[in-house]
């Protein structure tokens, strides 16, 4: 802490004159809205209309601190406005799209790359974190009333949401490490009188009538789903009540909300019944230009490859062999859960009270189980090369031992090496997920002097993740190649390895006649596994601010004085991890991490009510971190300015250095894959049994990554296959190391709202967020093309060999701080509140609103490590680029408040641009290499059109009491695009979609009312 001060007492408070201005906010019922700002005399006067209805009203009433509470700044001013743009999500949008379903709301919202939510199946599934700008959810800080949450959406009670306050860009100097992307801030409600009662259900509903998809499953044999689906129904229900208790100085609230998801399945939805492919089956050139169904290959025959010849089962069950035929091949259908099946309950307290002096607290109290389903109903295959099965084994037919062993046949010695494969039909892996979060948090705050308040606070979080899988196969070579060595005690089957003690585990493998693998082999093979981590947050914060104006302290062409903030925080982070069965080699750490910290705030305005400046402003902020886990003082700064000439136009800025200080990726520990196949053709690949052999490279090529001993030891010490692949230690996860990324950015805007359009707004917004140092896990797949091709020290740094044998010994994978990474573009906003009776049209037709918001993206870059090539995927999808990264989203809405009753219907458009194949991108990186067997063209993807939906909501206030509302997405039932199974990167593509971007589950319809008591 002592270096600390002395760097705040050489550095001071950072300023900078740049533009800046108040917040963007966004608060229909149909589409985010620019609004002109947030006030605190705006959410008084809603707070006194709501004190005027009774108790009984179940209104909420929300605490003082809520009042001046502006995300992106600790100054407390009576009438503080944001100077960087905030996109603000109200909960009568939320409420539209589910208040069970919070990610699949803010995924509309054009700067959050959209969330997969409860689709996909996954061990790791379970969370739904938020990713702005397409910059990882790593880099995105989320808060709770302004405090730290763990980014994962779930864990947010929706009934309870008063609005999101989503800020891009850089916040480090106000809140730290991770806000290098931006925050988001959940604001909830914390004070009740009376009961409110939430409640909805929802459910999909789809046509079935993708011909090409019908028509490709029936081609395939795959069973057809019935015409029409509804299912996948979700529920949620939410109790709050509070009351005022001594005179209202004290509060006492509670809430407990329940959701519930039901699981959809594959085959229950033409767009997943048939997993498509884009060739059929043995095909010998791939034009990409055909879709037929997919699946997982299987073959009840096996497949055995002995002497280079290879062989199947024979088919009538005899323990004999025949020459394989592709023939026997075919595609099973994956049954997977497209929504799994999830249940949630959240339950909380807040406290509220008046204390003498003028002091307050506030307190509270939330904890959140989530219990989560998962399965894949899979086809999987059994693999080892270079097996050597003893020629005794009692599951050999005489005719598979003669030509295994030849003369050696019956005796116990053991045969050539030989590849087998064995398969196991349609088995059901299932993981189920479970989640335990708690918060607890206590504040008190009050008057120093004047216009000068201080608030301490005391927070403090546990987040446990628990994961547990069965059936789980983690594709070990040895473990199946020991199966297959077996010889008769005593008239039983018993493995090798369990004769001499070397796995007393071992259960024998009959891989030798059709569909003869056991349920024991197979429970042998594969395994239950379980993984646990649990992450605790303690954090100790004090804030002084207020405004000096009383004091005299501020410009003289200003009328406001000038506001400031002190900020002293210690975090304590604590991170462990362990694994058990066959994830066994899941990370196993326990880490301590503390920081202590001092920041500053400063906020300026320099000339008000003057001509041609009705406002200018500056504002900046600094803050130092001393961080354990790392040897320096971080420091982050911003500058901030605004300035309106008129009345009605303003102009704003921001600069931002931000950074991510690796906290958990340094204290967590290495994971290690023994086994792991990775490419080296520096070691002589062995020769293929058909077909050409790979060239090993010449020393001069290799000399980079090894000495010449080396390379000529490894000519006879080889143990890579006919590819190139060798046998290595792949080691990933945590590495001490590690220094902080740092992040920098921009913002420019303008807002206008014109006092001859009353109910007018409009802004657009400049960015430009750059990251150097990123966190990147190296990409090993690219390492020997990397380092021996293209002669980069980075790649060839992966690679550890043997200093006498020349051998790969491990992939060093684990995170570095080689990438950098940059986000640009522009975000439009406009409101327009019609009333209809001010333009002289009717007396009673009600009012109307007109709400847009989009991004258009400008530019998206990577780059893994120095000196390789930077891949821009801005308007491509697929392969490199994974997901679409479309140039222009938007979403945009129209409501009408229903003259005749309290209530009103809208419209919504959403809308995301088109984007092309990455093979088709100019960048020569990502653009295709044609080889003969494949032109590596993909006609049939080469463009995904530009997609809208539309969704229609309505909602009436039947009396005091009861509220209805009904709302239906995607009206039309529209299809997503296809795109096929294949090497396509994104997230859900075993769904034939980018499933995130595009509705598979057809139309939603969801009721819902709220009811106060």
């Amino acid at each position: 802490m002592t270096r600390i001060c002395r760097i705040l007492l050489k550095a001071g408070v950072a300023t900078t004159a740049l533009i800046a201005m108040p917040v963007a906010a966004q608060t229909s019922s149909a589409a985010a809205k620019p609004d002109k700002v947030q006030k605190s005399k705006k959410l008084k006067k809603a707070r006194e209309a709501v004190r005027a209805e009774p108790a009984a009203d179940g209104a909420v009433a929300d605490t003082n601190d809520q009042e001046i509470l502006v995300t992106g700044t600790r100054i407390l001013r009576p009438n503080m406005e944001s100077n960087a743009p905030i996109t603000v999500i109200d909960e009568a949008f939320l409420k539209e799209r589910g208040l069970a379903r919070i990610e699949d709301a803010l995924s509309q919202i054009p700067q959050i790359t959209p969330m997969l939510g409860l689709q996909g199946n996954s061990w790791t599934a379970g969370r739904a974190g938020i990713n702005l700008r397409r910059l990882g959810q790593g880099r995105t800080l989320t808060l709770l009333n302004g405090q730290r949450l763990d980014n994962d959406v779930g864990l947010v009670p929706g009934a309870l949401i008063e609005r999101i306050d989503v800020l891009t860009g850089g916040a480090s100097a106000v809140y730290g490490s991770d806000a290098i992307a931006g925050v988001v801030n959940f604001i909830l409600k914390r004070r009740f009188n009376g009961l409110v009662l939430d409640a909805e259900a929802s459910g999909f509903q789809h046509h079935n009538d993708n011909m090409t998809l019908l028509k490709a499953g029936k081609e395939a044999g795959y069973p057809s789903p019935n015409e029409r689906f509804f299912g996948g129904g979700n529920f949620y229900a939410s109790l709050a009540g509070g009351q005022d208790l001594f005179d209202k100085k004290v509060n006492v609230s509670a809430f407990l909300t329940y959701k519930e998801a039901k699981p959809v399945r594959f085959s229950d939805i033409d767009q997943t019944t048939c997993p498509l492919m884009m060739n059929p089956l043995n095909t010998e050139v791939f034009r990409n230009d055909t879709y037929v169904c997919n699946g997982t290959t299987f073959n009840q025959y096996n497949y055995f490859n002995v002497g280079g010849v290879d062989y199947a089962n024979a088919r009538d069950g005899s323990r004999s062999w025949r020459p394989y035929s592709t023939d026997d091949e075919v595609r099973v259908p994956r049954n997977d859960f497209i929504q799994r099946a999830d249940r949630t309950i959240n339950a909380g307290m807040f406290v509220s009270a008046d204390l003498m002096a003028d002091l307050k607290f506030n307190g509270n109290f939330m904890v959140s189980r989530t219990r989560q389903n998962a399965e894949i109903a899979v086809t999987d295959a059994f693999y080892t090369g270079d097996v050597r099965i003893n020629c005794d084994n009692p599951f050999l037919g005489a005719q598979q031992a003669a030509i295994l062993c030849g003369s050696a046949a019956g005796t116990t010695a053991l045969a050539d090496a030989s590849t087998v494969v064995a398969w196991k039909d349609q088995f059901t892996q299932v993981m189920a997920p479970r989640i335990w979060n708690w918060r607890a948090s206590g504040a008190v705050s009050g008057t120093v002097v004047d216009s000068i308040r201080f608030e301490a606070s005391y927070l403090r979080t546990r987040d446990i993740f628990r994961n547990s899988t069965t059936n789980t196969y983690t594709g070990d070579v040895d473990k199946f190649a020991r199966s297959l060595q077996a010889r008769n005690v005593n008239g039983v089957p018993t493995c090798l390895s369990k004769i001499d003690g070397t796995d007393p585990d071992c259960v024998p493998a009959n891989a030798f006649q059709p569909n003869s693998l056991s349920d024991e082999t197979f429970g042998y093979l594969t395994g239950t596994g379980r993984s646990w981590q649990q992450n605790d947050l303690t954090v100790m914060m004090g804030v002084l601010s207020g405004t000096l104006g009383e004091y005299g302290i501020k410009s003289p062409f200003a009328d406001s004085g000038i506001g400031f903030a002190l900020v002293g925080e210690q975090r304590n982070v604590r991170s462990q991890s362990r694994g058990s069965g066959v994830w066994s080699s899941w990370t196993q750490f326990d880490g301590r991490a503390r920081v202590r910290e001092l920041a500053g705030e400063i906020d300026i305005p320099l000339i008000q009510g003057k001509p041609f400046f009705q406002e200018l402003s500056i504002n900046g902020g600094y803050r130092v971190s001393d961080y354990t886990t790392y040897e320096k003082l971080v420091h982050t700064w911003k500058a901030e300015s605004t300035w309106a000439p008129v009345d009605g136009l303003r102009f704003r800025g921001s600069y931002n250095r931000a950074v991510r200080v690796p906290v958990l990726e340094r204290l967590e520990g290495e994971n290690r894959y023994p086994n792991v196949g990775t490419l080296d053709l520096c070691s002589p690949p062995r020769a293929p049994t058909s077909g050409q052999a790979l060239q090993r490279y010449t020393f001069d090529q290799c000399s980079i990554g090894m000495t010449r001993a080396q390379y000529d030891a490894l000519t006879s010490n080889s143990t890579c296959d006919a590819n190139g692949f060798c046998r290595a230690t792949l080691i990933n996860g945590g590495n001490p190391d590690l220094k902080p990324e740092r992040g920098r950015s921009y913002t420019a805007g303008v807002v206008i709202q014109p006092t001859s359009i009353p109910g007018f707004s409009a802004t657009v917004d400049w960015y430009n967020i750059a990251i150097t140092g990123a966190f990147e896990w190296s990409r090993w797949g690219m390492a020997f093309d990397q380092c021996y091709n293209e002669k980069i020290n980075f790649w060839c740094n992966i690679y550890k060999r043997d200093p006498q044998t020349g051998r790969v010994t491990e992939i060093d994978a684990r995170y570095s701080n080689s990438g950098r990474t940059e986000s640009q573009g522009f975000d439009f906003s406009l409101g327009y509140n019609i009333d209809p009776r001010r333009l002289g049209i009717a007396d009673n037709a009600g009012t109307f609103a007109v709400n847009f918001s989009g991004t258009l993206a400008t530019r998206l870059t990577r780059q893994f490590a120095p000196n390789t090539p930077t891949w821009q995927c801005n308007g491509y999808h697929g392969f490199n680029c994974g997901e679409p990264s479309p140039k222009w989203r938007h979403v945009t809405g129209i409501n009408w408040a229903l003259p005749w009753v309290k209530g009103g219907v809208g419209l919504t458009w959403r809308y995301t641009g088109s984007t092309k194949i990455s093979k088709l991108s100019k960048d020569t990186t990502l653009a295709a290499r044609p080889t003969p067997t494949n032109p590596d063209v993909y006609p049939l993807i080469a463009r995904l059109p530009a997609y809208s939906y539309f969704d229609f909501a309505a909602n009436v206030a039947v009396n005091r009491y009861l509220d209805l509302r009904f709302n239906m997405q995607n009206l039309f039932d529209k299809d997503p695009p296809l795109i096929g199974d294949g090497p396509f990167g994104g997230v859900g593509q075993y769904q034939n979609t980018y499933s995130s971007y595009y509705t598979i589950r057809g139309r939603t319809l969801r009721v819902g009312l709220t009811a106060r008591f």
